[in-house]
């Protein structure tokens, strides 16, 4: 923290005597350090550019991801605070700092983002679990799924959402018991969901190849691929149909 400080003392000292004291050089410094990779420099930069102009959402992000990259993990929080102050939409600010994240390469950083403001700002923590079960969903973490839909269902038992998140998670676990379970659950919630209906079906019609015998398992996956069929007709469940 104290070198940040020194910087930004440094910063606008420099742009005092210069006479470089627009917001539009500072924007230029600061995208020069960025592209860079001199992170110290540019999260001094963002945080004067931040300073001039408080509701610009890409300022935050930058420098949200500056500070993570410089190991400024407690100014990340900080800037995170200011954004809510100045109101910044939350989602705003999570999808521009997931973007950034994924363009250096580093997902991880996103994924440690939410979770250190989750643990920080306990009124922020609803919304951020949220983002984080999209995230390992988008990832195909069947533990993280798991984990976060299990959250989320504790508030909203009946979101079908979630519990498709839920169900996914368990089967890339090989959990299929469970996830079998869980799409059947969202069949007697919503009976026309067409991905519990696909998958329930294709779930069924692999139990009946493996054992010719199980006529129960091919009248399942008759029932549920017809219903899929009827909703959202394709060659591929007609194919299997036959």
């Amino acid at each position: 923290m104290r070198s940040i400080l020194i910087l930004l003392t440094f910063a606008a000292s420099m742009a005092f005597h210069c006479g470089a004291t627009g917001y539009d050089t500072l924007q230029k410094k600061a995208t020069l350090f960025y592209d860079n990779e001199e992170w110290a420099s540019a999260l001094a930069m963002y945080t004067l550019m931040i300073d001039e102009r408080p509701s610009i959402t890409d300022n935050y992000s930058h420098a949200i991801i500056s500070s993570a990259l410089c190991g400024q993990a407690d100014r990340e929080m900080q800037l995170l605070e200011q954004s809510t102050k100045a109101l910044i939409p939350l989602d705003s600010l999570y999808d521009n700092v997931q973007r950034l994240a994924f363009e250096h390469g580093e997902a991880l950083l996103y994924e440690q983002f939410l979770k250190r403001a989750a643990t920080t700002f306990t009124w922020l923590r609803r919304n951020i679990e949220s983002r984080l079960l999209d995230y390992y969903t988008w990832r195909r973490d069947g533990q993280g799924m798991v984990q976060y839909a299990q959250v989320m269902l504790d508030g909203m038992p009946d979101d079908i959402k979630f519990l498709t998140s839920l169900a996914d998670g368990y089967f890339i676990l090989g959990d299929n018991v469970k996830a079998i379970g869980n799409y059947h659950k969202i069949i007697s919630i919503d009976k026309n969901n067409y991905h519990a209906l696909l998958v329930l079906g294709n779930y069924y019609l692999d139990l009946s190849k493996q054992d010719r015998f199980d006529i129960q398992s091919r009248d399942l996956a008759t029932q549920y691929l017809s219903q899929a069929n009827d909703i959202r007709p394709t060659p591929y469940v007609t194919n299997l149909l036959k």
